[in-house]
């Protein structure tokens, strides 16, 4: 009996253990459903249309809207409103449309709305270069369409993650502009401007203050965990930090790396760095000075540049180097560093004594430390070196041929390969320069050429990738922000969930 007695005390605690651990965990639930979650941020939404010609941030994009496809954390495509594909002849693809799925306004999503988003997007210059090589689409029924073109599928693929489909309906019922801005002097928005398939609806929208929503009930996916979010616009990056440590807010976008030992000393709070595709760039412009026509002088540049040292000093380590531009896997490496050999070659070629430097400023790319840091660096050397700043691409393209070295940053959300390259060939701040070298092949160059040549071009030192640099998100440790982050540095925050 006595053994009988014990057993029963022990199953009677094991289950006391287990109504207290799921009671804790229906406590956690809801709290989690009735607190709303207050993030800081750089800027709230300039629209709420990711159509808009200055666009709608993809973190906010994702909240209203989904798209055919999007990249996961691992690399990996994950199918949204798409149900499957197959590859027809005469470069078709069929896409098939996942059933019964509602937009915000209780419309029914078919492929007309998809066909109409297209069309949409076509309109904005940025998302016209993601959709030229889409030949046709056609209808095929509310479920079905077919889409022509001249792109590989994962390269079709990697484009449409970046299209988002609206109701189409709802908008051309509404008369709804794309480009219509909000401004701090009307009143906060609370009706319904938008009608996507996505996880949250507005709440209330404050130009230039805050951005809120609520989940979506009618969400054809899993309900978020946090039903209510809430992006507060604090413009400092000093400020959005302080909000944090003061328990205003919850999680903070974009604070200086300067600052992240002091928020790994807190118990409470943790740093948390995403990784994405981008490169601060120098170019070496051998067409402006004959001088750099050599490739000996050129790399005496690049050994009077210490990487590592802006790597540790500007970065704080929040980023890395590497060889060469390899937009599959950068290969990690130690960059050199001889300041006494780049003096002597210098000398020895007899290079002139001042340099001129153009640069593209932007404030999140640490051009400013990165100037300061170049013209110490060279004048170990002795060369002094002329700065000159634009703030436009349009004054960069047309004075950049006029100075000896260009420092410019880089940055893509494509995944595919062929996308990256031909983004960096064709609509970045190398562009210019890199046409102006493909030009002296003298011939037409294919796609694969035009990569090995650009690797060639930084195997020369005619470009420099300085750095990638991480962003860094600061949370209070009950959240988990491992979970929302895809691949590409984008925020999916319906996914956010509790620290265990």
């Amino acid at each position: 009996m006595a053994f009988l007695y014990r057993q029963l005390k022990i199953i009677t605690l094991l289950f006391s253990a287990l109504v207290a651990n799921v009671n804790a965990s229906i406590i956690d639930l809801e709290r989690s459903n009735q607190k709303v979650v207050q993030i800081a941020v750089k800027e709230t939404p300039y629209s709420l249309s990711p159509y808009a010609s200055r666009g709608l941030d993809a973190q906010y994009s994702h909240l209203f809207f989904d798209p055919l496809v999007r990249w996961g954390q691992g690399g990996e495509l994950e199918y949204r409103l798409l149900a499957k594909l197959k590859t027809l002849k005469n470069n078709k693809i069929r896409f098939h449309l996942k059933k019964k799925i509602y937009f915000h306004s209780g419309n029914l999503l078919t492929s007309k709305d998809v066909i109409w988003s297209l069309n949409e997007a076509r309109k904005n210059k940025c998302l016209q270069r993601k959709l030229q090589h889409i030949v046709n689409v056609k209808r095929i029924n509310d479920y079905q369409f077919d889409v022509q073109t001249e792109l590989t599928q994962t390269q079709l693929l990697d484009y449409l993650s970046h299209i988002f489909i609206l109701d189409s309906a709802y908008y051309k019922k509404n008369k709804i502009d794309h480009h219509s801005a909000q401004t701090a002097l009307l009143p906060p928005i609370k009706t319904l401007p938008l009608s996507g398939t996505g996880p949250y609806r507005v709440t209330s929208f404050y130009a230039d203050v805050n951005l809120r929503v609520e989940a979506n009930v009618s969400y054809w996916q899993n309900q978020p965990l946090f039903k209510s979010l809430n992006f507060v616009k604090i413009k400092s990056i000093d400020s959005r930090l302080y909000a944090l440590l003061a328990d205003d807010i919850d999680i903070s976008e974009a604070i200086s790396n300067k600052n992240i030992n002091s928020v790994y000393l807190l118990d409470d709070k943790q740093i948390y760095q995403t990784t994405s595709l981008n490169a601060l760039f120098l170019m070496i412009n051998e067409t402006k000075n004959d001088l750099f026509e050599r490739r000996t002088a050129r790399n005496a540049i690049h050994l009077a540049i210490n990487q590592a040292g802006m790597l540790k000093h500007i970065l704080n380590g929040t980023g890395t180097f590497s060889s060469k531009l390899n937009v599959v896997a950068s290969d990690m490496y130690e960059p050199v560093y001889d300041a006494t050999r780049a003096k002597y070659l210098l000398k020895k070629m007899n290079a002139p004594k001042r340099l001129s430097l153009l640069v593209m400023t932007d404030k999140n790319d640490h051009s400013q430390e990165v100037v300061l840091a170049l013209k110490n660096m060279l004048d170990k050397v002795g060369v002094k070196l002329d700065v000159t700043e634009v703030d436009s691409i349009e004054q960069w393209n047309k004075v950049q041929f006029n100075y000896d070295l260009m420092l410019a940053n880089w940055s893509s959300p494509l995944i595919a390969t062929d996308n990256v390259y031909q983004d960096i060939f064709s609509n970045s701040l190398l562009s210019g320069y890199l046409e102006l070298l493909f030009e002296q092949q003298k011939k037409p160059l294919t796609m694969a050429e035009k990569i090995v040549l650009f690797d060639q071009y930084q195997t020369s030192d005619r470009i420099v990738p300085l750095f990638s640099h991480n962003k860094i998100w600061a949370t209070d440790k009950q959240f988990d922000l491992q979970s929302v982050f895809s691949v590409t540095a984008t925020p999916y925050w319906h996914l956010l969930n509790l620290s265990h």
